[in-house]
């Protein structure tokens, strides 16, 4: 199969994977709606912080990539751009919580607690194995 083929054949089955919501304005206009009301009037502020969100997380990991590849030094310039970019993330993080009306402390203390459920016992290999065992 030549390349011209295979690359038809791939966007086709990605087309065909794809929900209707993802390639249709219509449906996304309703859906748009919809969680509108459910955020109460909140989906561009939290539109808008899940994507900084996400792109602020990769900022974070793009130094430490410089960090370990490319040879930036791990000094206090490099130490104070990890402060910013963590900054970064939260401030799209309280972002977040703002569009969801939850406050900070609750997802803190959330994530607390289920760490202390899967790791009674401070972090053991243990549990890498039962979740490797659930991928399979």
């Amino acid at each position: 199969m030549d390349t011209t083929d295979y690359f038809k054949q791939y966007s086709d089955f990605v087309d065909y994977v794809t929900a209707e919501v993802s390639k249709n304005d219509d449906i996304y206009s309703e859906r748009f709606k919809y969680l509108s009301e459910k955020l109460n009037g909140q989906y561009s502020r939290m539109d808008n912080a899940v994507a900084g969100l996400a792109g602020e997380a990769g900022e974070v990991a793009d130094v430490w990539k410089k960090v370990k590849f490319h040879g930036l030094d791990f000094d206090e310039d490099t130490k104070q751009l990890f402060i910013k970019e963590l900054g970064d993330v939260c401030w799209y993080l309280c972002s977040v919580c703002i569009a969801l009306n939850i406050p900070l402390e609750q997802v803190i203390n959330m994530n607390m607690e289920k760490l202390k459920k899967r790791h009674p016992n401070g972090f053991s290999s243990v549990y890498l194995d039962k979740y490797a065992r659930k991928a399979e």
